[in-house]
């Protein structure tokens, strides 16, 4: 598994993990591999090649890893053990061979034994002795494939609407999409009733968030609070859940009904654009940044949306928080997103955070063609709802 396809998959589910246990536990992974000598150089991300590193994944703006222990490959063939302590059960994952592999854990056992062959990319590590990890790892795998099918049908309802398909085929692409969609969710619910693990349930519960019903995201949370009673982070996401609730509704923190502010910030060539200038038509303003794996997770959803309605006085700015102007317009060409864009490339200390005080991403506002705004955080088919209502 490629390193940054896992942390973006799995740190886009969760907040954090932290179903306490009681006093601090060690554990420790014996890692056993062969082929170290034909490993893919990978390219240089700052780390040594031949390192493995255990971190433990932590949620935060910077989004990085806490390194538990490192050693280094040496020869075609060995075994390494590494080191951990935590107070909480958490997920870990051993980094391999400059950033470019990762294998990801969860400390339910006091020793984890993984056997990996470093010539591969892919299906290249077994991993015993820890119940949760080896389910994590079919989980992932299971997600990943769901994914792909998803994103294999947006790309291809998409083609069709820019080859002006007959209306038939559309809705044949369309059914073939929510089938997909439908096949993940399902596939989700279905693990959060039967996984034997709090952890690995917040995490499905957390890629679930992005594609349930409220009202199926809400018996989810009810079915793992019932079967794991008095678990620390269930209540601590509960009362998450309604504190952001609460803030959404409160004027001091809603959009609603109030006028945009004023942004300026330089678009892709450093051109000046101005919030102020698309007055007259409907805009979603669209805050992101190519690091952010929920935001890439919903671009297909931006995207089909902007194809349907822009001939109907509507179009989207993209207002990104990176710091990396390469990995910015790179993400604007892989995901396809051809609006226009701003960033003043300051990451979380960018004006945007200031101006429009959210605390993550995506966050979204849209604003009728008098400038004031008519709804925030639009999601998935909340966002395809929304314009239908105003734009047919």
């Amino acid at each position: 598994m490629m390193k940054n396809i896992f942390i973006s998959i799995l740190i886009s589910s969760i907040l954090f993990i932290s179903c306490k246990r009681g006093d601090k536990s060690q554990f420790q992974v014996k890692f056993s591999f062969k082929n170290g000598d034909k490993m893919i150089t990978p390219q240089n991300t700052g780390k040594s090649d031949g390192w493995v590193f255990l971190e433990e994944i932590v949620y935060g703006k910077s989004q990085l890893p806490l390194i538990l222990d490192s050693q280094k490959i040496t020869g075609s063939e060995g075994i390494l053990v590494f080191r951990g302590r935590s107070k909480n059960e958490a997920i870990f994952e051993l980094v391999i061979g400059d950033n470019l592999l990762a294998i990801p854990m969860i400390n339910d056992a006091s020793e984890i034994q993984i056997d990996a062959d470093l010539s591969k990319t892919k299906d290249f590590y077994t991993i015993a002795g820890s119940p949760a990890s080896k389910q994590l790892q079919e989980l992932l795998s299971k997600v990943g494939d769901e994914n792909n099918e998803i994103q294999t049908a947006f790309n291809e309802l998409d083609s069709l609407k820019n080859l002006n398909a007959p209306d038939s085929v559309l809705v044949a692409a369309n059914n073939k999409k929510n089938t997909a969609i439908s096949a993940l969710n399902d596939y989700l619910k279905q693990f959060i009733q039967t996984t034997p693990n709090a952890t690995l349930g917040v995490l499905a519960l957390g890629w679930a968030s992005r594609s349930l019903p409220p009202v199926e995201m809400d018996s989810a949370m009810k079915n793992l609070k019932a079967r794991f009673p008095g678990n620390a982070f269930l209540a601590d996401m509960e009362k998450g859940s309604q504190q952001q609730q609460a803030e959404q509704q409160s004027s001091g923190d809603s959009w609603v009904g109030k006028t945009v502010p004023e942004l300026v910030m330089p678009d892709v060539n450093g051109k000046d654009i101005s919030i102020s200038s698309f007055r007259g038509k409907y805009v979603l303003i669209d805050f992101w940044a190519s690091w952010c794996g929920p935001c890439r997770m919903e671009n297909p959803n931006v995207v089909k949306a902007y194809n349907e309605f822009k001939a109907k006085n509507f179009t989207i700015l993209g207002v990104s928080l990176d710091k990396d102007k390469d990995a910015w317009k790179k993400a604007i060409s892989q995901d396809h997103l051809s609006w226009t864009h701003m960033s003043d490339l300051k990451y979380w200390n960018s004006q945007a955070v200031e101006t429009f005080g959210f605390q993550g991403i995506p966050f979204n506002v849209l604003v009728d063609p008098s400038g004031k705004v008519i709804a925030q955080e639009l999601r998935g088919e909340e966002l395809d709802a929304k314009l239908k209502q105003i734009l047919n």
